[in-house]
């Protein structure tokens, strides 16, 4: 048996730490959402980070090849607005839209983000508005995506992990400079908006990183690149229900 969770491991490349404080002293990347209480919009703060996931062909793919339970992330921008990349383009949308073509919604925040942060971000989101989204970068990050679980071999020391990643992101995916870099798939949009505003979130270039890789930068949880800010864990807006996704597949079907 513990040869078996031993070859699970490596298969899914699962990063880890060592917890020196706690009875069990290795730590190991958690691939939950770890679904907490429902918190309303009034809680949420200008600068949060939505990461969400969908019921899409496209979303369940994304969080297979990233062993994640998201597959998305946005920006919450103040008055019920959210910034976001998607296929169409970079796009303000109202928060309740985000959050109906959503079956799961978490909220991490940056704890010291302060109002001209906020502000910052604002501005970014209104200055890329529009712009297109960053296909040819999706597609080369795929293939990223499932190499770079050489990197992520449990026992790996972080700093050991981080340098491999770089070097192989700097093989396999675009240069900072390749015509491309006006186009933004998600979490690209989210580390350049972060980072206009002054908040670096972790290292390597904004191309390089997946929505799962925000995910894992909450607290208690293990970051496969190295770590520049640790997120709080706000709670979600909306949770994944089966329920509620078969009843609305029913519907949609009647209304067929």
């Amino acid at each position: 048996m513990k040869v078996w969770w031993l070859v699970v491991l490596l298969i899914a490349g699962c990063s880890t730490a060592p917890q020196t404080d706690r009875p069990y002293p290795l730590q190991l990347q958690s691939v939950s959402t770890r679904p907490g209480g429902i918190i309303s919009v009034a809680e949420l703060q200008p600068g949060d980070l939505l990461l969400s996931s969908a019921t899409s062909p496209q979303s369940w793919g994304i969080r297979l090849i990233s062993f994640s339970g998201v597959s998305h992330a946005a920006i919450y921008l103040g008055d019920r607005q959210v910034a976001e990349a998607v296929g169409s383009g970079v796009k303000i949308i109202p928060l309740q839209q985000a959050i109906e073509e959503s079956n799961n919604v978490l909220v991490l925040r940056v704890p010291s983000l302060t109002q001209d942060q906020s502000s910052l971000l604002r501005e970014f989101a209104h200055q890329q508005q529009g712009k297109k989204y960053n296909f040819k970068g999706i597609v080369m990050f795929m293939p990223f995506m499932v190499s770079r679980r050489v990197c992520e071999l449990p026992l790996m020391h972080e700093n050991l992990r981080s340098a491999c990643l770089t070097a192989l992101a700097r093989v396999q995916l675009a240069d900072v400079d390749d015509p491309q870099a006006n186009r933004f798939f998600c979490s690209e949009f989210v580390i350049a908006g972060y980072r206009h505003a002054g908040v670096e979130l972790l290292q390597g270039q904004a191309s390089w990183v997946s929505p799962a890789d925000l995910m894992h930068l909450r607290d208690g949880d293990v970051s496969a690149w190295h770590s520049e800010q640790n997120m709080q864990y706000i709670g979600h807006l909306k949770r994944w229900n089966l329920k509620e996704i078969l009843s609305l597949r029913s519907a949609s079907r009647q209304a067929e």
